[in-house]
């Protein structure tokens, strides 16, 4: 009788336990391409799961840059990122109690173990999810942790993390048959009436700048997701016909593996987002040295080691990794300028891992980097295939914005579609307003003009006082590269961000050689009056609409001043934008 109430009374603290458990993170509705497989998953297939520890010093970050010129020390960076050692301590001691070691790494634990050891841990059903019939990945739609470890972590990536797995900012392809010799030569037309290359954007932007050698301080950074190959034969064919003083001059990249990433020279399997980014940053940001990072984030598991673990597959989405790979570098190692051309629907980002990775932004531009992003190629429904619906369970419509351009630290970039006077914005081109980041206060003056002006078009569609985007356009249609060994044309803002980064790694250039540091964290200085008012005002143009109830109400159009489909316009003379930015203290 003894051990039965004993037993009972076990039970009954066991069943109190079961229900004072913090929920983390719960998905209510997958995003759109998602679907869930009703295969079972092995128990004793081997996982491995990053748990973000809460940082109590991170929401000083703003006020700390803007006491210290923008800039922070190493030591100061670190204590911004520190998690509380109670809550550290804490939570390994939740994992050894239930039989599982972790491994402390700043503010992440990393935890390897099975599904078996996983779903009763974090009270959850993990399931293959496919994006758009892809390779399957394995999810959950909510997870648990106990309420004395709830406080202490911010999420587990990647459990509820229903990113794409592939780029949304891809380019697309427009033309990929063989072009002649002729087509693929440096054109005189002042206005790339043949298509775009280094030759007319230079005239179309009035790029002059020619320092006293080719030797740059400064390294200007590419990022590679996803097996996205940067081909150095197709590289070097494109510098011989379409820059030829560049190829004279022995340029090509240097490249670095990141998180087990691969760059195959295969030609079969070069990446047109990658020579897209390779060639112009190669060309127009000539005599700045160019590094290439592949990144990996899903394909084999490696170890601490860079060992692969058998049994293991990666399907982790890379910018954690890759970014604390940068903060790790010494001073010397680390860009000044950043390309990027990748991005998600904002509300298939858990909100949580969102604002970690934006903070890893802001850390970086602190060690004096400037982050240019490409806004994405939706226009008013981010991704190409979003279909403008929330997926917190309300199915509430929504214009949808992309994640990273809406995180504050990083500039976003739009594009226009043609080179002619006055340019158009594109339809493609994404912006509008995060769900996620309130707005700085640097952009308020600008957005609130254009939210009065827009005098109730798409009203109750968006949330006027948070951040918007794009920052800034470039031209973004009719680019040549060549993939694969062949000239192929594409077009989306992945083609404006980094001609826009070019432009800021030759400033910073100049900056360097002139004994002033680089520009780092960009958005304050673009919005200035200064800088606003030598941009080239785009007025022309809509962005692409979504459906709500079955009718297209109309994108974001282009209007005076900055709007959601160019920002604050386009660089059309950069010699003035040059000068005003080498003053910049």
């Amino acid at each position: 009788m003894k051990s039965a109430l004993l037993w009972a009374a076990q039970l009954s603290l066991l069943a109190g336990l079961g229900a004072c458990r913090r929920n983390i993170e719960q998905v209510l509705s997958v995003p759109v391409g998602w679907s869930r497989s009703n295969e079972v998953v092995n128990p004793s297939r081997r996982i491995r799961l990053s748990i973000a520890l809460r940082q109590p010093n991170i929401d000083n970050l703003e006020a700390k840059m803007a006491a210290n010129g923008n800039r922070l020390s190493v030591a100061e960076i670190r204590e911004l990122q520190a998690p509380d050692q109670k809550d550290v301590d804490d939570v390994l001691q939740w994992l050894s109690q239930n039989g599982i070691t972790g491994t402390v790494r700043g503010d992440f634990i990393h935890v390897r173990t099975t599904v078996a050891k996983a779903e009763p841990l974090l009270d959850m059903k993990l399931s293959r999810f496919y994006y758009h019939g892809g390779k399957p990945v394995l999810r959950t739609t909510k997870y648990t942790v106990p309420d004395s470890v709830g406080d202490a972590i911010s999420f587990i990536h990647p459990l509820a993390n229903f990113m794409s797995a592939r780029h949304r900012t891809e380019p697309m392809v427009l033309s990929a048959a063989p072009a002649s010799k002729a087509a693929v030569a440096p054109q005189s037309e002042a206005f790339c009436a043949g298509g775009v290359n280094p030759s007319c954007l230079a005239k179309l932007y009035n790029i002059t700048y020619s320092p006293r050698d080719n030797n740059s301080p400064v390294i200007f950074g590419v990022a590679g997701f996803l097996e996205e190959n940067a081909n150095l034969q197709d590289l070097q064919q494109f510098l011989n016909t379409s820059a030829p003083h560049v190829a004279k001059a022995g340029r090509s990249i240097k490249v670095e593996l990141v998180n087990g990433g691969v760059n195959s020279q295969e030609l079969s399997k070069s990446g047109h987002e990658a020579a897209l980014d390779v060639d112009y940053a190669v060309s127009v940001g000539f005599p700045t040295k160019v590094t290439y990072y592949a990144t990996g984030g899903r394909g084999v598991k490696l170890d601490d080691e860079g060992k692969p673990i058998e049994g293991e597959d990666d399907d982790n989405e890379p910018y954690l990794e890759f970014f604390r790979y940068l903060l790790a570098k010494p001073q010397s190692q680390v860009p000044h300028v950043l390309s990027l051309s990748y991005s998600d629907d904002e509300l298939s980002v858990p909100r949580d891992y969102a604002k970690r990775v934006c903070s890893l932004f802001g850390l970086l531009t602190a060690r004096g980097t400037s982050i240019i992003f490409s806004s994405g190629d939706g226009g008013a429904r981010g991704g190409r295939d979003s279909n403008c619906i929330t997926n917190d369970g309300s199915r509430r419509p929504v214009t949808m914005a992309t994640f990273p351009p809406t995180c504050p630290w990083v500039t976003s970039v739009g594009a226009v579609t043609n080179t002619f006077e006055p340019p158009t914005g594109a339809g493609f081109s994404t912006g509008g307003f995060s769900q996620y980041f309130t707005r700085p206060s640097w952009q308020d003056s600008a957005v609130n003009n254009y939210v009065k002006s827009l005098d109730g078009h798409l009203n109750g569609y968006f949330s006027p006082s948070m951040r918007a985007i794009p920052d800034i356009s470039a031209v973004g249609t009719d680019f040549l590269v060549i993939a694969g060994g062949f000239p192929t044309y594409l077009q989306g803002t992945s083609a404006s961000a980094p001609v826009f980064a070019s432009l800021i790694a030759l400033i910073d250039d100049a900056r360097i050689r002139a004994g002033k540091r680089p520009l780092g964290y960009l958005n304050q200085h673009l919005y200035s009056n200064k800088v606003q008012s030598i941009l080239q005002d785009i007025t022309m143009g809509q962005s692409d609409s979504c459906i709500f109830n079955g009718t297209e109400p109309g994108g974001w159009p282009a209007a005076k001043g900055w709007d959601a489909i160019t920002g604050l316009g386009v660089p059309k003379e950069f010699d003035k934008l040059f000068k005003v930015l080498l003053e910049v203290k």
